[in-house]
């Protein structure tokens, strides 16, 4: 899927809470150099490259004033977490960056990657920064405003210390050599606030869980099939 009306950027836009002075900036953030390449425009690789020093610095920023306490190795494990590949995709897919990713070529009809979407993220980011006059502080609190509550809940249940389809995979591989399986049950609301539900099974044990983001309903349906297991024994 790709951009294909000033309106969805405008609903992008509301859902980032930020306008655009320069449309084109936001649209080169959105541009995969495939699609650059077929109409002369410039990709969102350089601007990824900015974003991904920008939202490590915000992520740092907020663990050290939160957890002035933490070591350097739990700040470090924190902040692998939340600047991951994984989780920045959760927050690109939570904004239906796929729906507004400019892509040609052979991957025109291919899904989006998560690293295509979690680099975009990172190229949104960059653009924003660049828009408002390059204000470090402006995009730091815009991005705050936005996450910053999120963080801080996931470092108090230990999330970032937590893969529950990676400890199911473990399970189901040393119980039956195995591994689960996950499909999408429904997807519900508009692009910008879209609900997953998703199902993971295996042998008998399934269950299905809803998140904003296909990898934590899969987390969560993950965790809902460990549990089971576990409790089949007792």
């Amino acid at each position: 899927m790709h951009a294909s009306s000033s309106k969805s950027l405008e609903e992008l836009q509301k859902a980032i809470g930020y306008t655009f002075k320069n449309q084109e900036l936001l649209i080169q953030a959105l541009t995969h150099k495939s699609y650059a390449g077929e109409h002369g425009l410039k990709s969102y690789e350089t601007l990824e490259f900015l974003g991904d020093s920008l939202i490590n610095f915000f992520v740092v920023d907020i663990l050290l004033s939160e957890f002035p306490q933490a070591s350097e190795g739990e700040l470090a494990s924190m902040k692998s977490y939340f600047v991951s590949e994984e989780y920045l995709s959760e927050l690109a897919e939570e904004l239906s960056l796929d729906a507004y990713i400019f892509v040609g070529g052979k991957r025109r009809n291919n899904h989006i990657s998560p690293s295509l979407l979690a680099d975009t993220f990172e190229a949104l980011w960059a653009s924003i920064y660049l828009d408002c006059g390059k204000s470090a502080d402006f995009v730091k609190k815009l991005y705050e405003g936005l996450y910053k509550e999120r963080i801080l809940s996931a470092v108090g249940a230990g999330e970032y210390k937590k893969d529950y389809k990676t400890l199911l995979q473990e399970e189901t591989q040393r119980r039956w050599k195995e591994r689960p399986t996950y499909r999408v049950v429904s997807i519900e609301g508009p692009h910008h606030n879209r609900v997953f539900e998703i199902e993971c099974s295996i042998r008998e044990f399934r269950a299905t869980a809803k998140g904003r983001s296909k990898k934590s309903a899969q987390q969560l349906a993950a965790k809902k099939v460990l549990e089971l297991i576990q409790s089949s024994e007792k």
